[in-house]
């Protein structure tokens, strides 16, 4: 358990009888960066150059499209997006501009090798389609400190679908009263709490100040509380 004092520094964390991490990539491993500029910035550059209009109407047209299939299983779909815009989104995200975007946050490593030291089960769970998992993981091979890498677009849902969680559960063959949940999307840790998942940690930029969830500065902030 996190125990914080006033101004939410953080004291002590209890890992006793807890086996497995879930951990989210975009937000908690991953800067955001990347995914922000490539849909907001390059994505409505190139819809420009390819339908010869004006850059603010592109992103009029691409944001309006985007906001409408926001959280849901088409926004992570990037087959999905090519179709409904005509671009190869694909080689668009492996493009050496958007792929200089992808930044590993500081610490994350040291936090990973440590949890893997202490003989925890290790699963990077993550709403991203496959294509886009595995783009990230090649400039930054984090896999070799998972047990698994798991697309929530595999399962046919998302980390915002309660089902999702109790499909996760069935895969793995874990208990989730064993399980520490690392996030950095509050409808994602609400639709997980759903599915029974009660160790639920978030970053600050989304805490919303539920009691039961315990919010972390960042990834990197719980090599300090581990003992």
């Amino acid at each position: 358990m996190l125990i914080y004092s006033r101004n939410d520094t953080l004291i002590t964390m209890n890992l006793k009888g807890m086996k497995n991490f879930l951990i989210d990539m975009d937000g908690v491993l991953l800067d955001i960066a990347y995914d922000n500029f490539f849909w907001q910035k390059h994505v409505p550059q190139i819809y420009a150059n390819e339908k010869g209009c004006d850059l603010d109407q592109a992103i009029r047209i691409t944001h309006t499209l985007f906001h409408y299939k926001k959280g849901s299983r088409d926004w992570y779909d990037l087959d999905y997006w090519s179709n409904i815009l005509g671009i190869d989104i694909v080689k668009e995200k492996k493009s050496e501009l958007s792929v200089s975007k992808i930044k590993i946050k500081d610490g994350v490593i040291d936090v990973l090798i440590e949890l893997k030291n202490r003989g925890m089960k290790l699963f990077l769970v993550t709403n991203a389609h496959r294509k886009t998992l595995d783009l990230k993981l090649e400039k930054y091979p984090l896999h070799k400190y998972f047990d698994e890498a798991i697309s929530a677009h595999d399962f046919n849902y998302i980390k915002e679908d309660i089902q999702f969680w109790y499909l996760l559960r069935n895969y793995l063959n874990i208990d989730y009263n064993e399980t520490i949940l690392v996030e950095d999307t509050m409808t994602n840790i609400q639709s997980a709490r759903h599915s029974k998942l009660r160790s639920l940690y978030v970053t600050h930029s989304e805490y919303s100040g539920d009691e039961w969830v315990k919010p972390i500065e960042c990834f990197s902030k719980f090599i300090p509380c581990l003992d």
